[in-house]
């Protein structure tokens, strides 16, 4: 059986993973709530915001759950994939570049 303080120590980077992204929920609330901003600037935090939550995620999955490197690489690959859709979605350039993508194939040499 484990100590107390191996366990400690084992759980201290998920602690310190759930206490920057409180603070960061925190102050983005703090500045949302206090401080006038333009419309299109909260759409520019919350984008920021869940890309940093989504970093911090993947940078604990990748530093502690043990699975194979091909994997490893996959998952990133996926995962970078969603946020780059979330963010043009968000942005309202997801359906735009869909558009594109069809007229692109849709002509024939």
């Amino acid at each position: 059986m484990l100590s107390g303080e191996v366990l400690t120590m084992a759980f201290m980077p998920f602690i310190y993973a759930l206490i920057a992204l409180l603070l960061v929920f925190v102050v983005a609330r703090v500045a949302k709530t206090y401080f006038r901003m333009p419309p299109n600037f909260d759409v520019v935090m919350d984008i920021v915001l869940a890309l940093i939550v989504v970093g911090v995620v993947l940078w604990l999955i990748n530093t502690y759950i043990p699975m194979a490197g091909a994997i490893r690489g996959l998952l990133n690959i996926v995962v970078f994939l969603a946020a780059c859709v979330g963010v043009l979605q968000a942005l309202g350039l997801w359906n735009p570049t869909i558009q594109w993508f069809h007229h692109f194939r849709s002509h024939r040499l």
